[in-house]
């Protein structure tokens, strides 16, 4: 059989994952690096699952023959262009089913280098999940701390363009952590793509630290695997501190796309924690179009008190105050310096 497990496809030199599944469940939870050619649509594959369903085996293999044989043009000249750039090409579906195992036979008897993972997603899945402890037990967290505003995925972002080795939580969460985090993000956001890029991240760590901002276990909707919530706990830890002026700069830049619409049903979440007179001037000052101050009286009246109840439960091995991202970032990397995480450049 043209089988490979996912932990041998490290062994291979050159070679690109292809997604068979729908474009939906790629979206929900790929493999990092995979590239979706759907052998069927979102549409044609509810369209099999019915017939399984309502019908018989075979009159589903039929629909998804006749599916799969419409778009081969378009398909062949998808994978005969990854051809040109990889050595192997490796099929997977969601169990290495009829979808990975229909394309990987036709290229094959194309004479194309193919094989298919060996039990498709669910089998990539079940790997990760039994790895992920390993591949996070000998990596030590630097956490950075910091109210609202403050600017800590910005200087992760600055760290990551210098080649420091940063995790970017929030990023891969697509979620930026409180009411107001689901804005401005394109994608839904999914616990199994997480955990796909919190694995991937990490099993290409080779400096032994990585840099992330602080946590709660949960981020929007989704939770991150206790194994790394643990490790930010007992993390190093760095609290940021900047101008009430620059964290209102933050602040506008990072919602710069919301619609006031979506502002205001974020706002409509606060409300449920403060008073009605509260809400009702937060609510004016964004018809008003004041963001500014509506950032600068959201910070100060309700998230720093937040904040600051969590405080204390760290103890903090550096403190920063900075006025620009650039000054932030040196000083994080000053501070990897000092305590052995990295050796100075010459």
């Amino acid at each position: 059989m043209r089988t490979i497990n996912y932990e041998d496809l490290y062994k291979l030199k050159s070679y690109i994952l292809i997604d068979a599944r729908s474009p939906k469940e790629f979206l929900d939870s790929p493999i990092p690096g995979a590239v979706n050619i759907p052998a069927l649509l979102d549409d044609e594959r509810v369209e099999v699952g019915t017939a399984y369903v309502r019908e018989s085996t075979e009159r589903a293999k039929e629909i998804g023959i006749e599916k799969i044989s419409k778009r081969l043009p378009e398909i062949f000249r998808e994978i005969n262009d990854l051809s040109k750039k990889y050595d192997k090409l490796v099929f997977y579906c969601a169990r290495g089913g009829m979808r990975s195992s229909s394309l990987e036979a036709i290229f094959y008897a194309l004479k194309y280098r193919t094989l298919k993972l060996e039990g498709g997603y669910k089998a990539y899945r079940n790997y990760i999940m039994e790895n992920l402890p390993e591949k996070n037990k000998d990596i030590k967290y630097v956490v950075l701390h910091g109210r609202t505003g403050v600017g800590k995925t910005k200087i992760l972002e600055k760290l990551a363009e210098k080649s420091y080795s940063v995790m970017d939580l929030e990023k891969m969460a697509d979620h930026k952590g409180s009411f107001f985090g689901g804005l401005c993000e394109k994608k839904k956001q999914s616990q199994k793509r997480l955990e796909s890029e919190i694995y991937e991240c990490l099993s290409k760590n080779e400096t032994g630290y990585v840099l992330v901002e602080s946590e709660s276990k949960r981020i929007g909707d989704i939770y991150l695997p206790e194994v790394v919530h643990d490790s930010i706990l007992n993390g190093c830890h760095i609290i940021i501190n900047t101008s009430m002026e620059n964290r209102v700069k933050i602040i506008m830049e990072d919602y710069s796309g919301a619609s006031k619409e979506e502002l205001q049903g974020c706002l409509d979440k606060v409300g449920r924690y403060i008073s009605r007179e509260r809400y009702e001037n937060y609510s004016k000052l964004l018809e008003e179009d004041k963001l500014p101050e509506l950032s600068e009286i959201l910070m100060e009246k309700y998230y720093d008190p937040l904040y600051d109840q969590s405080i204390n439960k760290y103890q903090y091995e550096e403190e920063i105050n900075y006025e620009t991202i650039d000054e932030a970032a040196e000083r994080v990397a000053d501070f990897l310096l000092r305590k052995g995480f990295i050796e100075e450049k010459l």
